[in-house]
């Protein structure tokens, strides 16, 4: 079994241009299905040649992990990439080896890399992981590691979904907002690849993310992604971690885990120095408007706490709300969240923060998930809140 990739010809209009390259899953020389991943952006930017297909592999590694498909890529690969991701599947089949296995990848074609061009981009939807990394990096807060930002860039078709392009136009205003405080730039960026992957998005994102940015290599060398979780808190196996993601680049795109020096909540001590940062932020993925946050939702609600467990007011960007009766309705649906929650309320501790909410923070932690409650007890409970939790963990 195999997944075979095309490259087409850049499509390019008066406004856009669009990569695109067939994807086709083939057994025993017959094709099985046939899709067309693309990523659509602004005309302006220089893309990558038509027969570069690094992102391409990017975008369908994990698939093709998880079907058990060799690659098969008609164009050219880089020679580091190739290498890195031969580290990052072993990692992935370590943590996983029931859901994710080691695929071989052949290209006609491997490149020795071009150096690579000076500046970094970072990926901004407005979150607390990318501000953060956007803020330190423009300040020059983090030393001899601080890059210089040649641009930013937002992805259409991740967390607002391709069909929304009303709250993707609003979310990339409100982004454009925040960083033109700074002087810099953003650019939109279009890609189906949630509509044809079939991997779990909490495992692939930021091979996904990474897939996406390296469109915008002959603009910017290195790509900066917001770690998710602090050196001290690594939740084991997730989609992004200071372990694999610099795997996921070549010479000519490396890749910058960044922030993992922070949790969550030192992260939004940060950004509270930050009026516009703070102001525009949007982390919410559950509420019905994708371009702005619910303020009810479980990240919201934990982002709020993050910034009242460091003595600062919740920002504008959040609608009023009153916390305790918000907290009974909180359900943590993965280890990451649940170290997160954990996090800030030591941190509100050690702040001595002396709210109703802090006394209440360690019942959401120690609430069970709703399957646990549902379910009948004993051993058929047991049975299929493992059954469940295994699928969640390996679609």
């Amino acid at each position: 079994m195999l997944i075979q990739l095309v490259p087409l010809a850049h499509e390019v209009t008066d406004t856009f241009c669009t990569r695109r390259c067939l994807l086709r899953r083939i057994h025993n020389g017959v094709v099985e299905s046939e899709n067309e991943i693309w990523f659509k952006f602004d005309q302006s930017v220089n893309p990558p040649p038509d027969d570069d297909c690094d992102s391409y592999l990017l975008a369908v590694l994990m698939d093709a992990m998880k079907e058990n498909r060799r690659i098969e890529i008609k164009g050219s690969v880089s020679k580091t990439l190739l290498g890195n991701l031969v580290e990052y599947q072993s990692a992935w089949n370590k943590w996983l080896p029931d859901t994710y296995h080691h695929v071989e990848v052949l290209a006609d074609q491997v490149r020795e890399d071009k150096p690579p061009v000076s500046g970094a981009i970072c990926a901004f939807s407005g979150g607390v992981d990318a501000t953060f990394s956007v803020w330190r990096h423009a300040k020059k807060l983090c030393g001899y590691r601080s890059q210089t930002i040649n641009l930013c860039a937002i992805v259409h078709g991740f967390d607002i979904p391709l069909a929304d392009e009303v709250a993707f136009k609003n979310a990339t205003a409100r982004s454009r907002n925040t960083l033109s405080d700074l002087g810099l730039n953003i650019i939109p960026i279009a890609t189906n690849y949630r509509e044809i992957s079939r991997v779990n998005w909490e495992h692939a994102f930021s091979c996904a993310l990474v897939a996406a940015l390296g469109n915008f290599k002959n603009h910017a060398g290195t790509c900066i992604v917001g770690s998710s979780e602090p050196y001290d808190s690594l939740v084991i196996p997730w989609g992004s971690s200071p372990i694999t993601d610099h795997l996921l680049g070549s010479g000519e795109f490396g890749v910058m885990h960044d922030g993992a020096s922070h949790s969550r909540t030192e992260k939004v001590k940060e950004i509270n120095q930050w009026n516009a940062g703070k102001n525009n932020l949007r982390v919410c993925w559950q509420g019905d408007l994708k371009d702005r946050n619910c303020g009810v939702c479980e990240k919201c609600i934990r982002t709020k706490l993050n910034f009242l467990a460091v003595n600062a007011p919740v920002p504008l960007a959040f609608p009023d709300s009153d916390i305790l009766p918000d907290l009974k309705k909180v359900q943590l649906r993965n280890d990451a969240v649940r170290a997160e929650w954990r996090q800030l309320h030591q941190i509100a501790v050690k702040n001595k923060v002396d709210e109703p909410w802090v006394y209440q923070v360690p019942v959401v932690i120690n609430r069970k998930p709703l399957l646990e409650r549902v379910l009948p007890k004993g051993s058929v409970r047991r049975k299929l809140v493992r059954s469940v939790v295994g699928n969640l963990r390996g679609n």
